[in-house]
């Protein structure tokens, strides 16, 4: 990760964060302060390289604010918002990375690393599900 920035927030301000992301709705606030406790919020400037293709995955991260550009073998496949997230599939499929995610601007992300986000899978079976419909829903048909 280059030009990045960790962000200090207490779990309460990370848990409020959640609560407005569709990714955690339904989670009850002591299932969002758990989820904000394992997790870190960095900002990333314009350009920025946040994930690489073909490197390990060593965490999630679901946009807070910003964009990115999603890049697979040099061209871009999509570009994702406020409350969307990259970074499941090498992680729930344990495969390097799929694609390269870059900052279109500055963007702030909630990260979960990968010893923390399967655990979260388990302990939380409706966010599992939601993150495999979203992933479902980016495979061209």
């Amino acid at each position: 990760m280059s030009d990045a920035r960790l962000i200090r927030l207490d779990g309460d301000d990370r848990a409020r964060a959640l609560a407005r992301v569709p990714l955690f709705a339904g989670s009850d606030e002591a299932q969002l302060k758990a989820i904000a406790e394992t997790a870190h919020v960095v900002a990333f400037e314009a350009g920025s390289v946040i994930v690489a293709q073909g490197e390990e995955g060593l965490g999630f991260y679901l946009i807070l604010s910003g964009s990115v550009h999603v890049l697979r073998d040099g061209d871009e496949v999509a570009a994702l918002g406020s409350g969307e997230f990259f970074g499941e599939v090498a992680l729930v499929e344990r495969t390097p990375r799929t694609a390269t995610v870059a900052a279109a601007e500055r963007t702030i992300c909630l990260g979960i690393l990968r010893s923390h986000f399967r655990p979260l899978l388990v302990a939380q079976p409706r966010i599992a599900l939601r993150i495999l419909d979203a992933e479902a829903a980016r495979i061209p048909s």
